[in-house]
């Protein structure tokens, strides 16, 4: 890995008849875990992962191990109630006598999914998880100039015990760029692009523009500039985000600026192919299942009370759809704002995103909750498609599609 970066995984349960619909907890039997661990060198390694140990953790818990200054520690966090506990307990202790358990009751025990996010240097590592529980910094001095090895793990305690963890929606920022950008064939059902400009001051400012649905899945695309990330020096990166499930993670792509850039999403319904494209070049590309109406948005956002944001917008464009019966996106831009920062429309295809973050609450930031300000259109829904409001397609007009 690169001596500065982050990574983003997030640890999925994958043991049960409902894992579509996300009921899937990590294992089952009396302790299980997966892992992550971060190696520098011989000496110097971190590990973080969900560990669930039955009668002694009664529930599950973040741990968190390794050296700070040369001294070997180990950090648990429970991510349960001290009410669940007991309920666990009592729970763990009818399976060990073969109980009748119910559905509510094993629901109990269950624990499904968690966002963990690493920022490193050569000499420093943070862990945040689910975007709200710190871990660190914690520092260390490691012989080899490269950044870490990174090992994804798991393991169950005792014969008999399971343990099926998927380690999905794995990003690393800092990595080598000019890797090859996957592009399908065909026509993109939605996109948006924007000409966009970043400015502000404080912590961290942003620039956004957005693809997303109804149900926590969505894909972005802009400019930032973050004091407290080890993989830009506080300097203004292209960056891409992705939310799926209601998890946010992302992947600081390469160095921008503070002048004038397109940048330009694109998303294919029929694989969930996103790719994103900087001045008429594909920088990025996930996977976002998006489902149901589509919205699209131009965002300006400040990091915590006290930060500044300027964003500028221009010559935004939204399309979605293939033609006959699809339905097109409104042609009205609603506006809003949170926490001092205000959206307003500067032209017929223009906006700005201005303002100071203010009344933030306490232990918030722009990790957990909206600072920002948004100009937003959103699809008809397919019963207009009788009044006359469905698109025609508009593909043929734009010059990266003939």
């Amino acid at each position: 890995m690169p001596p500065t970066g982050t990574t983003n995984v997030v640890l999925r349960g994958n043991i049960g008849k409902n894992c579509e619909q996300g009921d899937c907890p990590f294992g089952s039997g009396s302790g299980y875990q997966g892992v992550v661990e971060f190696r520098f060198d011989s000496q110097n390694y971190y590990q973080i992962g969900i560990l669930n140990q039955g009668n002694v953790t009664w529930g599950p818990e973040i741990v968190v191990l390794g050296t700070h200054l040369g001294n070997p520690f180990r950090v648990t966090q429970p991510l349960v109630t001290d009410a669940q506990k007991a309920a666990n307990a009592n729970i763990i202790q009818k399976m060990q006598s073969n109980q009748k358990v119910d559905l509510d009751e094993q629901h109990y025990i269950k624990d499904f999914c968690h966002l963990i996010k690493a920022q490193w240097t050569r000499n420093y590592i943070r862990f945040v998880v689910d975007n709200t529980r710190v871990f660190g910094g914690y520092n260390f001095t490691a012989g080899d100039k490269n950044g870490p090895s990174i090992t994804f793990m798991a393991a169950a305690q005792n014969p008999n015990d399971a343990v099926n963890v998927v380690f999905d929606n794995l990003n690393i920022s800092g990595k080598v760029p000019g890797s090859t950008v996957f592009i399908p064939q065909g026509k993109p059902y939605a996109m948006i692009t924007a000409n966009m400009k970043d400015n502000g001051y404080g912590v961290g400012h942003s620039s956004y523009i957005k693809l997303h649905d109804d149900h926590g899945t969505a894909v972005s695309a802009g400019i930032q500039t973050a004091q407290t990330a080890p993989e830009t020096g506080g300097n203004p990166y292209y960056i891409s985000g992705r939310m799926s499930a209601g998890i946010f993670d992302y992947d600081y792509v390469q160095p921008a600026d503070f002048n004038w850039h397109n940048l330009r999403i694109e998303w294919w319904k029929e694989n969930g192919w996103a790719v994103i494209w900087a001045d008429g070049k594909p920088i990025a590309n996930m996977k976002a299942k998006l489902s149901g109406r589509i919205y699209a948005s131009v965002e300006g956002n400040a990091a915590q009370n006290g930060d500044y944001v300027h964003a500028y917008f221009s010559g935004v464009e939204a399309q979605i759809g293939h033609g006959g019966g699809d339905c097109g996106f409104h042609h009205e831009w609603g506006l809003q704002g949170t926490y001092g920062l205000q959206a307003r429309k500067t032209g017929a295809n223009s906006f700005e995103v201005e303002g100071q973050a203010q009344g933030i609450p306490a232990g918030k930031d722009w990790d957990t909750t909206l600072v920002g300000g948004v100009a937003m259109i959103w699809q008809y829904l397919p019963e207009n498609r009788q009044s006359g409001q469905c698109m025609t397609s508009s593909w043929s007009q734009d010059p990266a599609h003939r």
